[in-house]
């Protein structure tokens, strides 16, 4: 207990000594105008509403990770750019991506959250989540909009939690342009990108080749303190990307797109040293646009994704593959000066072959395909309302049809502050898994399972206090009804099946906030609170989910002066909890320690226009931690524990 307490009072006065800091300078001086650009409300975005919208008349929270800050913050993929947002978790270990379905990402507490690459689905079948580890390269994204709470309305199933859409750089807005990145660092770490780019006569080209390999990585012993090293958890990834852009006349565009990804590594949690996975992703899409940058712009794209998935386990083997066809077409329509309409229809088509879980009575290969149909209206009302209405219509191959409304209100207080309330229906169809999956002794299939539904509220403020000074705020609830889990159907069953047995409730807050003091010195700080609760209808009533963090805590200082950047962040995490009581009243493992506080720093130094080098130190303070659940009973020691103190140090030259 006491030292809970003492690392409990470490993170609270370092955090608040911060904000202290901040608050003393609230109304210092004012920087140039292009430093500002990063604390504006003026960004636009296009998740939310699904046509590009400024962020002050948006009615929902949604955060933007513009391509200034990917390039000063020397982020080794996406997924560590999306960790350092409020409300962002990645149930992540030490070893990138080392079992099935690890690395998944997180809004608002809940996996259930639909991934968009330039607007095209890529979440897989089989599990209904998408890998953080296989999201584009850095240096292919051109900014990342990540939108928590209700996305159903218009994207259908997976977007309960929320949507990340990730937009990709086009050659034609990067010009010619060749960049080229080397790093290296601890447990014989290289890292190597590409990217060329390029336009002419209306035809643009976008190319990215990316290389990522390190070896057994080292953590902290959370019984003794000790670091040690986790055999079999290196891995070796290897991705491309090429982006083909035409403009056709003066408003219209085509866009032919392929992505590459091939990831390989060690699986080692449990003592399983010999297993391995291997994952193989190639998409490709075809997009028109027309009527690009006008009131009645729209568009029409064909995508396939292919899925390859080979995990090696004596006692686990996974072998499967998925192909995914899909096609969307979309129109914006301009009604009148205070009325805009957006609707659209799309299709998709899932076929997943699995041969080592598909098995038993049921054939290996299933297929899954959903016809959908969406129209939202955005009204604009007095001087600075509006309302978003919305409803989307699902037909899903599996469990028939659904409705999903959702209304949001918007306050537009200046171009740089709003308040908003919305609240959406959402719902989330059965993963062929869930359907289909059959292990002999742990699991047998259940294809009438019926799709989880509930709604979500969220209310939320934004405000620009000054040029130097905004903040943020938002609060949420949401309740899931006949969520799916794995259970047996009458007492005397001896396997387990997937079940819609319990409801679920969520409910959170959001706070943060940016302030630049001077033109070189600037901060943001973030907490976030989030209690998950489970009903399995078993006589407990709603228990409290364990494995989520009920208290989060961000801050950042940055120094930036002439060709020197140098960027401190601080994560900290309280209350987790060492054991909760979970379904039938059973005993589940949480967290090896009930808090952690872990800094990292960042610095880059341009050396000239053209080339830069740069140092990343993680886990300075050596922290032991994890953001996965779970430990050894036998052990005691965490389950996926997160790396120890560790270092990349690189370069970055422009051609």
């Amino acid at each position: 207990m006491k030292k809970y307490v003492s690392k409990k009072k470490t993170i609270m006065l370092t955090l608040a000594c911060t904000a202290a800091i901040g608050g003393s300078s609230i109304f210092g001086s004012t920087a140039h105008a292009e430093e500002m650009q990063a604390f504006s409300l003026d960004t636009m975005v296009v998740t939310a509403s699904r046509v590009e919208t400024s962020r002050a008349d948006t009615p929902a929270n949604i955060t933007v990770i513009s391509q200034e800050k990917l390039e000063e913050s020397n982020y080794a993929d996406a997924a560590e750019a999306l960790a350092d947002l409020p409300g962002v978790n990645i149930l992540s270990s030490g070893a990138k991506g080392s079992n099935m379905g690890q690395d998944v990402i997180m809004l608002n507490g809940d996996k259930r959250v639909l991934v968009l690459i330039d607007g095209r689905r890529v979440d897989i079948a089989s599990s209904g989540t998408y890998s953080a580890d296989w999201l584009p390269p850095v240096n292919a994204i051109e900014k990342i909009e990540v939108l928590k709470g209700a996305g159903s309305a218009l994207y259908g199933t997976d977007a309960v939690g929320g949507v990340i859409n990730i937009i990709t750089k086009k050659g034609s807005k990067v010009g010619d342009k060749v960049t080229v990145k080397a790093a290296t660092g601890s447990w014989d770490t290289e890292q190597y990108g590409v990217t060329a780019s390029g336009s002419n006569d209306g035809v643009g080209i976008f190319v990215s080749a990316n290389k990522e390999k390190r070896g057994n990585y080292s953590y902290k012993n959370n019984k003794t303190g000790d670091v040690q090293e986790m055999n079999n958890s290196g891995y070796d990834d290897t991705g491309a990307t090429i982006k083909l852009d035409k403009t056709i006349g003066d408003n219209d565009r085509i866009t032919l797109q392929a992505e590459h990804l091939l990831n390989e590594g060690g699986a080692p949690f449990s003592g399983r040293l010999s297993d391995a996975y291997q994952r193989l992703n190639n998409n490709v899409s075809l997009r028109y646009d027309w009527n690009e940058n006008k009131d009645n712009s729209g568009f029409a794209q064909i995508y396939k994704n292919y899925h390859h998935s080979y995990f090696y386990s004596t006692k686990y083997p996974s072998d499967f593959t998925e192909n995914k066809h899909g096609v969307e077409v979309q129109q914006n329509w301009k009604l009148d000066e205070k009325n805009s309409l957006t609707g659209g229809i799309e299709y998709y088509k899932a076929d997943v072959d699995n041969i080592s879980l598909y098995t038993g009575s049921y054939a290996y290969n299933k297929s899954i395909d959903n016809k959908a149909a969406y129209l939202e209206e955005r009204w604009q009302f007095g001087n600075s309302w509006q309302l978003n209405s919305g409803v989307r219509y699902d037909e899903h191959s599996n469990y028939g049809s659904e409705l999903t409304p959702h209304f949001a209100l918007n306050k537009k207080i200046n171009e740089d502050s709003n308040a908003y309330i919305s609240w959406g229906k959402v719902f989330n169809a059965p993963t062929t898994d869930q359907l289909y999956k059959y292990v002999a002794g742990m699991g047998i299939p259940n294809p009438d399972l019926k799709p989880e539904t509930g709604d979500v509220l969220t209310i939320g403020v934004n405000k620009k206090f000054s040029d130097n000074t905004s903040f943020s705020a938002s609060v949420f609830s949401s309740k899931l009804d006949d969520a799916i889990g794995w259970g047996y159907i009458n007492s005397t069953d001896t396997e387990k099946t997937a079940m819609n047995i319990n409801s679920e409730k969520r409910r959170g807050m959001e706070i943060s906030a940016d302030h630049r003091f001077d033109d070189n010195w600037s901060m943001n700080a973030s907490y976030t609170y989030l209690q998950v609760k489970q009903d399995y209808a078993d006589g407990y009533g709603y228990l409290i989910d364990g494995s989520s963090k009920p208290n989060v805590y961000r801050a950042g200082v940055k120094y930036k002066k002439d060709k020197l950047l140098v960027d401190l962040t601080m994560k900290a995490a309280t209350g987790q909890a060492y054991t909760y009581i979970g379904k039938g009243g059973t005993t589940k493992r949480g967290y090896t320690d009930d808090s952690y506080f872990t800094l990292d720093l960042g610095a880059q130094y341009k050396v000239n226009e053209n080339a830069k080098i740069f140092v990343q130190l993680n886990n300075l303070n050596n922290a032991a931690y994890q953001e996965t659940s779970g430990w050894s009973a036998t052990t005691g020691l965490a389950t996926y524990p997160m790396a120890s103190r560790n270092f990349v140090v690189g370069m970055e030259y422009n051609f």
